[in-house]
């Protein structure tokens, strides 16, 4: 039995440790970092991540593994890379699925899932067994190697239009940037061009989104690490950005272990959606570190001020709703009300809150949201009734204010006009016993909520 097909001696866990989130991924013990090689293969998605499970810190990367038949429920499988087994430094990389057999490696049971990883020089990965072990790719030879000094984390795309697979991979050949590459069989790659940028540092992701849902407008979005992004074409050889100065996925950009890190989009998601997830840094329990952000369904969207990525939770979420509760004409004071039944018990369950503020019946200046903790309070995000923007970021001028929160546990997201503003936070809990309490209260005068809805959410854990 060889180590990739070894369930790796976790201590056992029921997935109700303090800290640990009810409905955010977490390992069941070691290190985890950036996810890697996402992929949905029949009806599973495949999530590959930074891992070491020999402690809490970092230490020598393998790829960990997970697979979830709706993108909540997810079950740890054993890992799928592993330093003894796979040759090169495992970091971070992408995966595709190669359902057109362009490698020649399929079998009659299974399409080959290819996954790229290593620093200074790309190698491969194959699955024929649909994503569980992985053989170095045509003896783990070196398939692509950026100039430079420093070079990381592959992630591959396909691009209908030349009839190619595009590979790209960051590095600091003068400067950050990325290099593309490509290849019509996953094995051998060309370089193409280099696209170079200050911002784009580590774990860059392309996707492809129609622009307002029209799928004659494709656009290619070039993501870094933080969630920096740009909107534009790429061509068959070269990226070609619609502007130069990035926006940000999400309201709260950071470096490696912050809040929101290193998001990969899945390859493959049925019916084109566009899938993503991030690294967040902050979450740490008794035996792990690390989790992963609640996955987001993007579009691409434009709007007076130009194009946008929005990002909303996925649907499926609505698998873990238990029960709903609603109430209309909801005063806020200065004093604050709380959002939801009190969550602050050891075995609460996780929320989805949304409220949609009545601004013609408002008379105060600002709406604060904030998180309660034996501590005090510690404001998430601040909506300007007056200026109609949401942490200086104007919201847009038509219809309400409409605020959508996932509390759990320590993991909270904030997502609102239609996911343009996302934030997604580790809030390090002054007591690892308490889940998170939202309260929102009035600044300057009284508020109105047209509606307050709080769905309890079950936990995803089985």
């Amino acid at each position: 039995m060889t180590a990739t097909t070894e369930l790796f001696p976790y201590p056992a866990t029921d997935h109700r440790e303090p800290r640990r989130g009810r409905f955010h991924f977490s390992p069941q013990a070691g290190w985890m970092n950036d996810p890697n090689g996402l992929v949905h293969y029949r009806g599973t998605y495949h999530l590959y991540f930074q891992h070491n499970p020999h402690s809490r810190e970092w230490d020598t990367m393998h790829w960990g593994h997970a697979t979830s038949p709706d993108l909540v429920h997810w079950t740890q499988q054993p890992i799928a890379l592993h330093p003894d087994v796979h040759p090169g430094a495992l970091f971070s990389g992408g995966g595709v699925v190669d359902l057109a057999n362009t490698s020649g490696l399929a079998t009659t049971e299974h399409d080959p899932i290819v996954v790229f990883t290593g620093t200074q020089g790309v190698r491969g990965m194959v699955s024929l067994d649909g994503g569980y072990t992985f053989e170095p790719l045509d003896g783990g030879r070196v398939v692509a190697t950026p100039p430079g000094g420093e070079s990381r984390d592959p992630k591959v795309f396909r691009h209908e239009a030349s009839g190619q697979w595009v590979m790209v991979v960051w590095s600091d050949d003068d400067g950050n940037g990325v290099n593309f590459f490509g290849s019509r069989d996953l094995r051998d790659w060309a370089f193409l061009s280099r696209f170079a940028a200050d911002w784009m540092f580590e774990c860059p992701d392309v996707s492809v989104m129609p622009l307002d849902g029209d799928p004659d407008r494709l656009r290619h979005v070039l993501i870094s690490a933080s969630g920096g992004y740009l909107v534009g074409d790429f061509d068959g050889r070269e990226y070609v950005p619609e502007s130069d100065e990035p926006r940000h996925v999400t309201r709260n950009p950071g470096v490696a272990g912050s809040d929101y890190y290193a998001a990969q989009t899945f390859s493959n998601a049925p019916d084109g959606r566009v899938v993503s997830l991030a690294w967040q840094g902050g979450n740490r329990g008794p035996t792990w570190t690390g989790n992963m952000s609640f996955p987001v369904e993007q579009r691409l969207v434009s709007s007076a001020d130009g194009v946008h990525v929005h990002s909303e939770p996925v649907a499926e979420i609505a698998l873990l709703h238990r029960e709903t509760h609603t109430e209309h004409d909801v005063a806020v004071t200065p004093d604050g009300v709380p959002l939801g039944a009190d969550p602050s018990a050891p075995d609460a369950d996780g929320l989805d809150v949304e409220v949609v503020v009545d601004r013609a019946r408002s008379t105060a200046r600002r709406l604060v949201l904030e998180a309660v903790a034996p501590g005090g309070a510690e404001p998430m995000a601040t909506y300007d009734l007056e200026e109609h923007a949401l942490d200086g970021h104007p919201l847009p001028a038509a219809g309400a204010a409409t605020l959508r929160v996932l509390v759990d546990r320590d993991q909270l997201a904030l997502f609102a006009a239609g996911g343009r503003h996302y934030l997604a936070v580790n809030r390090g809990l002054d007591d690892p016993e308490r889940a998170a309490e939202l309260r929102l209260r009035a600044d300057g005068g009284d508020a109105v909520l047209a509606s307050l809805t709080v769905r309890r959410l079950d936990p995803a854990w089985r």
